[in-house]
């Protein structure tokens, strides 16, 4: 072969004619073995009850006239119409993200890294602890609320109409900065040629973000579309502890309504109602999928990714809009430790600005152990639940990936996945109280709970991690007889801790599963917490530094591996 042979085959590009490298003898047949496991726990937790709810719904009772009596009952209209307010909020975060993400690429590289920051702590409390922590900030009391404090006797935004408000405000505050940060990091691969072209034709800032960004950034966002929107759907423990009991009914959802009256409706009828509200669920996350039809089954895989130039000097706008916004999403946290750090007696009568301080509200959050044992029981529990996560969702992910299923059938799983992704708890606990009975109340059995409901969104964000490394990282491995599958989790890594992180904390910080299947055998931090709640203004000092302990846990989770998570949460963005 002459030199000037050598340079052409170089520069040529050729391809592959040998079929396709199989790994160990694994075909597509063999890859439904990799989803056994998966599909295993999913039927038994999850399609089994969900089956059994809706024969129940129209069998019990009144058989299919069940459907009928909700459906024309008042009280459900008014809570599936609170739902889709809360449907609203979520759009709302899913913009104000988007915003707050385009703002900050005018600002400088450590306002930016604030910013992430500040908005991040919101996304790993408990909805729990975030109604606690607004209804500190809006006490009617104003010896007590900050903000009635400074508008004394105008509003009390804890009554009808106000509590509106509050809870929006808290919902807000809590998932604004999970789509901040995938926005961020999706800005940061829009192709700036196309920026470029759009300023060259004369389209401003509002135009380009409408026409350029929102339609490139939409098919990498599902699921912290999908997230938002569940959470919007399953909405219970903000409300539950946000809202005085007095006036709960003004700001009933269809899951609550669910919790406090099922067995007044009867068997059919608590069915039925938890068919709708899984109904509901299912429906966004079709939504999401029929958008997202040609995009959602392929997420993850290789293109390149174009940053937008360096930046000059940000303008002290932006800073100070930036600094501002971290300000506020810093606050509540700052009412939640000072209340925490102030005697009960204090803080059930004074806000936390008068004063006060010491470690007695933590004396009292730990006073007869029972919140010590719960702690160290949920700890175990979300141990448990991440790595049982973590066993069955990567081998389930891989099966995924093009080189096993067919894409059809890849279609198929992922869009099962979504939708038993959004399935509220309160569609499963009657059947499986029925069938687990006892056994619900031990930590491995509850855990298995909490892992199936992880699972199909654990599954999905893999998926995605293991759908965007390079092919031929994969396949380089294989003559050296290591598994293909072992060789993306490694360079998956980010994401897989990522998974772990998030099935963690959200056992961590579950209410409903423990309430629904687990009370009143409260061994878990968030139901200690919610038996606390119930004299909310006499035991504030102690709500609150039992808060801040709950809090804590994640709070460290996510500085100890908060790079990872960020690249871990996104790598199917970095498309």
């Amino acid at each position: 072969m002459t030199g000037e042979d050598a340079l052409l085959f170089d520069v040529t590009p050729h391809h592959d004619m040998r079929a396709p490298a199989r790994w160990h003898g694994q075909g597509r047949g063999g890859a439904w073995w990799y989803l056994l496991p998966a599909a295993v726990l999913a039927v038994v937790v999850l399609l089994a009850p969900l089956v059994a709810t809706v024969v129940t719904s129209v069998t019990g009772d009144d058989g299919p006239v069940n459907y009928l009596d909700v459906i024309t009952d008042r009280e459900v209209w008014l809570a599936l119409l609170h739902n889709a307010v809360w449907l609203m909020l979520a759009l709302v975060v899913c913009g104000l993200g988007l915003g707050l993400a385009w703002l900050a690429r005018d600002a400088g590289p450590r306002t930016r890294g604030l910013l992430l920051i500040v908005l991040a702590l919101p996304a790993v409390t408990s909805p729990l602890t975030a109604g606690v922590a607004f209804r500190l900030i809006f006490d009617a009391n104003p010896s007590r609320g900050v903000v009635s404090a400074l508008l004394p006797g105008n509003v009390i935004f804890l009554g009808p109409g106000w509590i509106w408000l509050v809870l929006g405000l808290a919902f807000v505050w809590q998932w604004t900065g999970l789509a901040f940060l995938v926005f961020h990091v999706g800005l940061a691969n829009v192709s700036a040629n196309l920026l470029r072209i759009g300023r060259v034709f004369g389209a401003g800032r509002l135009r380009r973000l409408r026409t350029i960004v929102i339609p490139a950034l939409f098919p990498t966002v599902a699921l912290v579309m999908l997230i938002v929107l569940t959470a919007a759907v399953r909405v219970f423990d903000l409300v539950l502890v946000g809202a005085p009991g007095a006036i709960q009914s003004e700001v009933d959802v269809v899951g609550l309504f669910w919790w406090r009256h099922s067995d007044d409706l009867g068997e059919g009828q608590a069915s039925a109602l938890a068919v709708l509200l899984a109904a509901l669920a299912v429906a966004v996350a079709m939504l999401v999928l029929w958008r997202l039809r040609r995009d959602l089954p392929e997420m993850g895989q290789g293109r390149e990714s174009l940053h937008a130039p360096p930046r000059g000097r940000p303008r002290w706008t932006v800073q100070v809009m930036c600094a501002a916004t971290a300000v506020i999403w810093a606050f509540p946290f700052v009412t939640l430790l000072l209340t925490s750090l102030r005697s009960p007696e204090e803080a059930a009568t004074s806000g936390w600005w008068t004063g006060g301080y010491g470690l007695g509200s933590y004396g009292e959050a730990f006073a007869n152990g029972s919140f010590a044992g719960a702690l160290g029981a949920t700890a175990q529990r979300g141990l448990l639940v991440a790595v049982v996560v973590l066993l069955v969702a990567v081998p389930a992910a891989y099966a995924l990936t093009p080189e096993q299923l067919s894409r059809r059938a890849r279609r198929i799983v992922a869009a099962v996945a979504v939708v038993l992704a959004v399935l509220p708890p309160q569609v499963l606990a009657v059947p499986l109280g029925k069938v687990m009975g006892l056994w619900l109340g031990g930590t491995v059995v509850l855990s298995f709970v909490h892992a199936a409901l992880v699972l199909p969104l654990s599954v999905l964000l893999l998926r995605n991690a293991f759908m965007s490394v390079p092919r031929p990282v994969v396949l380089r491995p294989l003559a050296e007889g290591r598994s293909a599958m072992f060789q993306m989790t490694v360079e998956s890594g980010p994401a897989v801790v990522a998974v772990a992180v998030l099935a963690f904390v959200l056992a961590w910080n579950d209410l409903v599963v423990g309430l629904l299947l687990n009370w009143p055998a409260a061994d878990q931090a968030p139901l200690v917490m919610l038996q606390q709640a119930r004299q909310f203004a006499t035991s504030a000092g102690g709500l609150a530094a039992q808060a801040v302990v709950v809090t804590a846990v994640p709070v460290l989770l996510l500085f100890a591996a908060g790079k990872w998570l960020i690249r871990g949460l996104t790598q199917g963005v970095r498309r």
